[in-house]
Protein backbone atom coordinates (compact mmCIF):
# COMPACT_ATOMS: atom_id res chain seq x y z
CA UNK A 1 0.00 0.00 0.00
CA UNK A 2 2.92 2.26 0.32
CA UNK A 3 4.33 1.82 -2.47
CA UNK A 4 1.14 2.54 -4.20
CA UNK A 5 1.10 5.84 -2.20
CA UNK A 6 4.79 6.69 -2.93
CA UNK A 7 3.77 6.42 -6.58
CA UNK A 8 1.23 7.99 -6.57
CA UNK A 9 3.02 11.41 -4.63
CA UNK A 10 5.92 10.97 -7.24
CA UNK A 11 3.83 10.89 -10.35
CA UNK A 12 1.47 14.39 -8.93
CA UNK A 13 4.75 15.56 -8.02
CA UNK A 14 6.15 15.09 -11.46
CA UNK A 15 3.11 15.91 -13.09
CA UNK A 16 3.29 19.58 -10.93
CA UNK A 17 7.09 20.33 -11.53
CA UNK A 18 6.30 19.50 -15.39
CA UNK A 19 3.62 22.06 -15.34
CA UNK A 20 5.17 24.37 -13.76
CA UNK A 21 8.34 24.77 -15.21
CA UNK A 22 9.52 27.32 -17.46
CA UNK A 23 12.00 25.44 -20.09
CA UNK A 24 12.83 26.79 -23.27
CA UNK A 25 11.13 24.11 -24.84
CA UNK A 26 7.45 24.71 -23.09
CA UNK A 27 7.44 28.05 -24.29
CA UNK A 28 4.71 29.41 -26.31
CA UNK A 29 3.43 32.59 -28.51
CA UNK A 30 0.88 34.56 -27.08
CA UNK A 31 -0.86 36.86 -28.76
CA UNK A 32 -2.68 39.48 -28.02
CA UNK A 33 -5.26 40.77 -30.76
CA UNK A 34 -6.88 43.43 -29.17
CA UNK A 35 -3.47 44.66 -27.44
CA UNK A 36 -1.97 44.90 -31.02
CA UNK A 37 1.07 42.37 -30.27
CA UNK A 38 2.66 39.23 -30.03
CA UNK A 39 5.14 37.60 -27.80
CA UNK A 40 6.78 34.45 -26.34
CA UNK A 41 5.89 33.21 -22.88
CA UNK A 42 5.46 30.42 -20.42
CA UNK A 43 1.86 28.42 -20.73
CA UNK A 44 -0.77 29.70 -18.59
CA UNK A 45 -0.65 33.20 -18.69
CA UNK A 46 -3.43 34.88 -16.81
CA UNK A 47 -5.41 37.93 -18.41
CA UNK A 48 -6.17 40.74 -15.87
CA UNK A 49 -7.10 44.46 -16.59
CA UNK A 50 -7.39 47.58 -13.63
CA UNK A 51 -7.88 50.87 -13.77
CA UNK A 52 -4.73 52.98 -13.28
CA UNK A 53 -3.41 56.44 -12.82
CA UNK A 54 -0.79 56.28 -15.82
CA UNK A 55 1.33 59.37 -17.67
CA UNK A 56 -1.90 59.61 -19.64
CA UNK A 57 -4.41 59.99 -16.53
CA UNK A 58 -6.40 57.50 -15.31
CA UNK A 59 -7.37 54.74 -17.50
CA UNK A 60 -7.32 51.11 -17.79
CA UNK A 61 -4.46 48.91 -18.34
CA UNK A 62 -4.25 45.64 -19.45
CA UNK A 63 -1.83 42.76 -18.16
CA UNK A 64 -0.79 39.52 -19.80
CA UNK A 65 0.82 37.80 -16.65
CA UNK A 66 3.01 34.79 -15.76
CA UNK A 67 3.92 33.78 -12.54
CA UNK A 68 5.47 30.07 -10.94
CA UNK A 69 3.27 28.13 -8.91
CA UNK A 70 4.56 27.84 -5.03
CA UNK A 71 6.54 24.30 -6.47
CA UNK A 72 8.65 26.03 -8.70
CA UNK A 73 9.23 29.67 -6.18
CA UNK A 74 12.84 29.32 -7.01
CA UNK A 75 12.52 29.93 -10.76
CA UNK A 76 10.92 33.17 -12.28
CA UNK A 77 8.80 35.48 -10.33
CA UNK A 78 7.05 37.19 -13.24
CA UNK A 79 7.25 37.61 -16.59
CA UNK A 80 4.47 40.41 -17.74
CA UNK A 81 3.26 42.33 -20.31
CA UNK A 82 0.77 45.51 -19.80
CA UNK A 83 -0.62 48.04 -22.23
CA UNK A 84 -2.74 50.98 -22.28
CA UNK A 85 -3.88 53.37 -25.28
CA UNK A 86 -2.03 56.43 -25.60
CA UNK A 87 -4.35 59.46 -26.43
CA UNK A 88 -3.53 60.33 -29.76
CA UNK A 89 -2.39 64.52 -29.01
CA UNK A 90 0.26 63.06 -26.61
CA UNK A 91 2.27 61.16 -28.90
CA UNK A 92 1.71 63.32 -31.98
CA UNK A 93 5.69 63.97 -32.44
CA UNK A 94 8.80 62.34 -31.60
CA UNK A 95 9.72 64.66 -29.21
CA UNK A 96 6.06 63.94 -27.20
CA UNK A 97 7.19 60.27 -27.00
CA UNK A 98 9.79 61.22 -25.68
CA UNK A 99 8.96 62.85 -22.96
CA UNK A 100 5.55 60.56 -22.54
CA UNK A 101 8.59 57.94 -22.10
CA UNK A 102 10.42 59.78 -19.51
CA UNK A 103 7.12 60.24 -17.91
CA UNK A 104 5.69 56.31 -18.02
CA UNK A 105 8.96 54.98 -17.13
CA UNK A 106 9.53 57.55 -13.82
CA UNK A 107 6.01 56.39 -13.06
CA UNK A 108 6.77 52.42 -13.08
CA UNK A 109 10.07 52.98 -11.44
CA UNK A 110 8.06 53.95 -8.35
CA UNK A 111 6.43 50.67 -8.54
CA UNK A 112 9.58 49.30 -6.88
CA UNK A 113 11.49 51.82 -5.29
CA UNK A 114 11.64 55.25 -4.22
CA UNK A 115 15.18 55.33 -4.62
CA UNK A 116 16.48 57.74 -6.55
CA UNK A 117 19.93 56.14 -7.77
CA UNK A 118 18.27 53.64 -10.74
CA UNK A 119 19.57 54.65 -13.96
CA UNK A 120 17.10 54.78 -17.08
CA UNK A 121 18.41 53.84 -20.25
CA UNK A 122 17.16 55.17 -23.77
CA UNK A 123 16.25 51.69 -25.73
CA UNK A 124 15.00 50.43 -28.70
CA UNK A 125 12.48 47.39 -28.16
CA UNK A 126 12.92 45.42 -31.38
CA UNK A 127 12.49 48.40 -33.25
CA UNK A 128 10.50 50.80 -31.29
CA UNK A 129 12.07 53.75 -29.20
CA UNK A 130 11.83 52.99 -25.78
CA UNK A 131 13.19 53.65 -21.76
CA UNK A 132 14.75 50.66 -19.57
CA UNK A 133 15.66 50.52 -16.04
CA UNK A 134 17.46 47.57 -14.10
CA UNK A 135 16.75 47.39 -10.63
CA UNK A 136 19.01 45.33 -8.29
CA UNK A 137 16.38 44.68 -5.47
CA UNK A 138 18.73 45.37 -1.90
CA UNK A 139 18.84 42.71 0.22
CA UNK A 140 16.98 40.18 -1.82
CA UNK A 141 18.29 37.64 -4.69
CA UNK A 142 15.75 39.13 -7.08
CA UNK A 143 16.39 41.39 -10.00
CA UNK A 144 13.66 43.46 -11.87
CA UNK A 145 13.79 44.61 -15.52
CA UNK A 146 11.24 47.07 -17.48
CA UNK A 147 11.61 47.89 -20.97
CA UNK A 148 8.51 50.25 -22.46
CA UNK A 149 8.21 52.12 -25.96
CA UNK A 150 5.12 53.32 -27.40
CA UNK A 151 3.45 52.54 -30.65
CA UNK A 152 1.06 52.21 -32.57
CA UNK A 153 -1.20 54.30 -30.26
CA UNK A 154 -0.28 52.40 -26.96
CA UNK A 155 2.15 52.29 -24.14
CA UNK A 156 3.56 48.73 -23.67
CA UNK A 157 5.29 47.78 -20.45
CA UNK A 158 7.48 44.58 -20.11
CA UNK A 159 8.26 43.46 -16.71
CA UNK A 160 10.63 40.24 -15.59
CA UNK A 161 11.31 39.34 -11.94
CA UNK A 162 13.61 36.86 -11.84
CA UNK A 163 15.94 35.50 -8.93
CA UNK A 164 19.73 36.73 -9.84
CA UNK A 165 21.39 33.30 -9.39
CA UNK A 166 19.49 31.27 -11.66
CA UNK A 167 20.55 30.64 -15.19
CA UNK A 168 17.62 33.25 -16.68
CA UNK A 169 19.41 35.50 -19.35
CA UNK A 170 18.25 33.27 -22.08
CA UNK A 171 14.66 33.04 -21.09
CA UNK A 172 14.80 37.03 -20.08
CA UNK A 173 16.35 37.62 -23.79
CA UNK A 174 13.52 35.46 -25.02
CA UNK A 175 10.83 36.70 -23.86
CA UNK A 176 12.03 40.78 -24.54
CA UNK A 177 13.45 39.62 -27.86
CA UNK A 178 10.08 37.96 -29.21
CA UNK A 179 8.00 40.92 -28.56
CA UNK A 180 6.53 42.06 -31.50
CA UNK A 181 3.28 44.19 -32.88
CA UNK A 182 1.07 43.11 -34.78
CA UNK A 183 0.54 46.07 -37.43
Amino acid sequence: MRSIYNIACLALFCATMASCGSTSTEWKEVKSGEGGFSVMMPPNTVKSEKVEVTAFGKQKVHFITWKPSTFSIDKFKLFEVSYTTCPPSLVRDSMMVDFMLDSCIRMRKLDFTEKEGIAVQNIELNGYPGRAFFFDVPNASQIVIVKECITNGRKYDLTVIANKDQGTNSEIARFFDSFQTLR
